[in-house]
Parts: structure tokens; C-alpha cells; sequence
């Protein structure tokens, strides 16, 4: 099975849309057929089709409608082209990462760099650790610069922690920003620290755009993130507005909020009227602080919130991403620095295969005492055999042997598969949650348990739905300028 879309039009078409205004509602008007015209040639499985083309289409769309907003800073222009324009050339070093391994390299890191933060967030999968250990700038650089050189790479996912309190040998992350302009930074962040000051820098330097981590309405996000927290929040939307700033969302979905994310009322609050372009959502993994498997959503919610998803998707326009739902999208996990994928180093230096799987096989800093480089990471055999079995379970298979990639993830859906490895590999915990789950029988019989029960309820949705197509209806309409939504500032 091959990605659908290598040098992407919708990526061609966003370009456009951010290069010249006057090209702007041609590209739009064309990006339903455009798009669609490549995927449909590709030989992935129907509801896979359908599920990349209404997410590239919503990326596009969503640009055009902050760009008519006026929401986008000229140097936030210009950086996304040269974004744009690096993502669409033939890389050199990723054409030789490819001659050597055979499939490209990852398309991001994910680096904490800093544990730090002044909240104190329910179910946190950063853990319950305090310490103000950061990953030292020195060595935070060298990752990127590596990443840069040996990879291709020129994106880049910033968490924590809180990313904006990182502070090393006098600098911060927008330093980091300033020292790689090359380089996208999608930022996880609470949103606290975004004053004017900050946003006005971020619009500055253009290569940054924050995702605000909100829970759905006022009482549901302040529950969990604390009181007063949705105030600084809007505060921070306000500032990114005004310097400019392309903002989205980061949610999290519990048993408690999860039909209450995608409501009718939260759209149009979030995307209508405060002007955010995307969100990212992570279903609960009990991982970290105080993990509980009962706040996961259960099987049925999580087909609703699938459902629902991809309405909002489809009829809104929003660019929407899960890290389960969309498995569908991205040809399923993206662990352990598959192609297209990414590895986490967090601010001690270990390495895991994923945020959301907290076990380390190795650490960047003995990697670099050993006069190794970001490389290495690709001979790590327990990363080797966890995209062994990602090529195995679908990303690498004949179409109609792809299995479920609504439930694609190693770990929450596939805990039979990861706990065997890590214990053969011998993973470290990276926090004493981990080591904990690792070693208590209830969480790993409550996992399979919960894998087994999602099963029931979503293989018939993905053999139905997704392999024979029996639903699948692609509608390409005559496009048309849509009004412009005025965002309230």
C-alpha cells in the first residue's frame, strides 16, 4: 500500500493560496477535484481514499479562511512557502536516506524540552515529576541541525511540559526558532505564557504556530486545566490574532467530554469565531499522572467520536486530526520513525518510539557520547520491530490486507504487541507511572481487554466501511467562493 500523495497538490495548492492573493479562490475552487483526481489513482482501499482527500481539502480550506481573515503575518507568508516549497523538492539527504534504508526518513521529532510548568492538568501524560530538568539548548540544536542535515527534516513538534517556560543557558524556544528558520515549529502548549510580547516575536518570526490545549467548553476545559485558565486562554487567541499568527487546538478525549468536543456549539465557537485553523485531538491514553483506564472512551464513544469527526471534516471544512481516528488518513501509527513518522525525545534525552509510549531504548545524550548522530536511532532494534509490524499490519501491505487502521495504535490498541517488545528489548520507564503500568498485571489485562471490546465494535466498521467501500460516496460539487466568517477579536 502507497501514501496517495508524494509531492502533494494540496500542498501546490496552499502555496498558491499563501503566494498570491489573486490566484486565491481559483486554487480553492479546484482543490476538491485536483486533490482528489491524484488520490483516486492510488491502489489504498476506498474509505481510505475518501478519508485522505477530505483531510487534504480541509487543509486547504482552512488556510484560505484565515488568510481572508487577515489572521496571517507576512513573515508567517513567507515562512510557510519556503515550508511548502521545502516539503514539495526532492530532498538530497532524503533521497539518500532512502538509497540506504529503503523508505524515506521520519517527517518530524517530537522533542519535550522541558519539563516544566505552572499547571496541574488532570490525567497529564508527562507524569507526575516536578523537576525543572530541561534539555540543554546546546544540545536541543544539535538534534535539529542533525535532523536538517541527515534527514531532510524541516518540521519540527514542540510539548512538554509548558514549551514557553524552556529556558537553557539564557535562551528560550523562540530562540531556537530564530536559529532555525528552515525549520516549522508546531507548538503544544497551554497557552498561558502567550502575551502580547510573545506572539508579537512569534508573528515576527513566522515559523511558528502554536496548538492551545482546551477541553471543549469553559467549565469542561477549567475543570481539568484549572480555574481561571480559559480566561488567559482567549486572552492568548486575541494576541495571535492581532500579531498574526496561525493558532490552533489541542484536545484531549475522555468518557466525560468526548461528544462535547465536536458539538455544533464548540465548532463555531473555536473555528468560526475565534479564528483557530486546526485542531489535533488525542483520545485519553492512560499513561502518566494518576493514569485511570476509566477515563479512556469506550468503544461506542469512540465510533461516535469517529463518526463525528468526520462530519465536521466533511461539512465544515475544518483540517481535523486524531491520533487514532485519522489512522485512516496517515496510513496508520506513525511510532518508532516509520516514513512520514517521527521519534519523542523529552528533556532527560530518551528516546521512545511515541508520546504515548513511554519507554526508552535509548538516550540522545549517550548516543552523542558515543560520537553517534540522530541516525543511530534508525538501528535500535526495538524501533526496527515496531515498524516491522506497522509494515506488517497495513502500511506496507496489499490493499485488501490492510488491517484496522481505526485502531492503529501499538500501544492503546495493541498492547499484546508493545509490552512483549518492551520486555524484550528491555525499554526503560521513562517516569515511575511507566515503570509502574509495566509492572502491574490489572493495566495490561485492562488494555487488552479494551482492545479486544473496540474490536468487536470497529472491525466490522473498517471491513464494511473502509475495505469494500459500501458506503463511501465522493461528491466532487462545483466549488464556490465561500463568505468570509468575520473572527471576534
Amino acid at each position: 500500500m502507497k501514501a496517495a500523495i508524494s509531492g502533494s497538490p494540496a500542498e501546490k495548492i496552499v502555496l498558491k493560496l499563501v503566494e498570491n492573493n489573486v490566484l486565491r479562490g481559483g486554487a480553492v475552487r479546484l482543490a476538491d477535484r485536483v486533490i482528489w483526481e491524484v488520490i483516486k489513482r492510488s491502489d489504498n482501499p476506498p474509505g481510505m481514499k475518501r478519508d485522505e482527500w477530505l483531510t487534504m481539502r480541509a487543509l486547504v480550506y482552512s488556510f484560505d479562511r484565515i488568510i481572508r481573515r487577515g489572521q496571517v503575518s507576512e513573515a508567517a507568508k513567507h515562512r510557510f512557502i519556503e515550508f511548502a516549497r521545502n516539503r514539495l523538492g526532492k530532498d538530497p539527504a532524503r533521497e539518500a536516506f532512502k538509497e540506504k534504508y529503503g523508505d524515506y526518513p521520519p517527517g518530524f521529532l517530537t522533542i519535550s524540552p522541558s519539563r516544566a510548568c505552572n499547571l496541574n492538568c488532570t490525567g497529564c501524560y508527562a507524569g507526575t515529576e516536578k523537576s525543572p530538568k530541561t534539555l540543554d539548548f546546546a544540545t536541543f540544536d544539535r538534534i535539529l541541525n542533525e535532523a536538517s542535515e541527515l534527514w531532510g527534516m524541516c518540521f519540527v513538534v514542540i510539548s512538554g511540559g509548558e514549551p514557553f517556560m524552556y529556558k537553557s543557558d539564557g535562551k528560550d524556544l523562540l530562540d531556537m526558532a530564530e536559529r532555525h528558520p528552515d525549520m516549522y515549529f508546531l507548538v503544544y502548549t497551554n497557552g498561558t505564557q502567550i502575551d502580547k510580547q510573545t506572539a508579537a516575536r512569534m508573528g515576527e518570526l513566522g515559523n511558528i504556530t502554536p496548538a492551545i490545549s482546551v477541553e471543549g467548553k469553559m467549565a469542561t476545559t477549567e475543570a481539568r486545566r484549572g480555574e481561571g485558565v480559559f480566561g488567559k486562554v482567549m486572552n492568548a487567541f486575541e494576541n495571535l490574532r492581532t500579531s498574526g499568527v496561525p493558532f490552533g487546538l489541542s484536545m484531549t478525549a475522555t468518557r466525560h467530554n468526548c461528544d462535547e468536543l465536536f458539538s455544533d456549539e464548540v465548532v463555531k465557537f473555536y473555528f468560526d469565531e475565534q479564528g483557530a485553523m486546526y485542531a489535533w485531538i488525542f483520545q485519553y491514553m492512560p499513561i502518566g499522572k494518576n493514569y485511570d483506564l476509566s477515563l479512556m472512551i469506550t468503544p461506542q464513544q469512540r465510533l461516535r467520536l469517529q463518526r463525528r469527526m468526520w462530519e465536521v471534516i466533511k461539512e465544515k471544512k475544518v483540517f481535523l486530526m486524531d491520533f487514532w481516528n485519522s489512522g485512516t488518513a496517515v496510513h496508520g501509527c506513525l511510532a518508532a520513525g516509520r516514513q512520514a513518522g517521527y521519534f519523542y525525545i523529552n528533556w532527560n534525552g530518551d528516546v521512545t518510539p511515541c508520546v504515548f509510549v513511554p519507554y526508552a531504548a535509548t538516550n540522545i545524550h549517550e548516543i552523542y557520547d558515543q560520537g553517534g548522530t540522530i541516525m543511530d536511532l534508525m538501528e535500535i532494534d526495538f524501533f526496527k520491530r515496531i515498524r516491522e509490524w506497522q509494515k506488517s499490519y497495513g502500511y506496507k501491505t496489499k490493499p485488501m490486507e490492510t488491517k484496522n487502521l481505526i485502531m492503529p495504535c501499538v500501544h492503546r490498541d495493541h498492547v499484546d504487541v508493545l509490552f512483549p517488545l518492551i520486555k524484550e528489548y528491555n525499554a526503560k520507564p521513562i517516569n515511575q507511572e511507566a515503570d509502574r503500568a509495566l509492572k502491574d498485571p490489572s493495566y495490561y489485562d485492562g488494555l487488552y481487554k479494551y482492545d479486544r471490546a473496540c474490536a468487536t465494535v470497529l472491525d466490522p466498521v473498517w471491513e464494511k466501511e473502509y475495505l469494500r467501500g459500501e458506503t463511501v460516496r465522493i461528491e466532487i460539487p462545483k466549488m464556490q467562493e465561500e463568505p468570509v466568517s468575520e473572527a471576534t477579536h
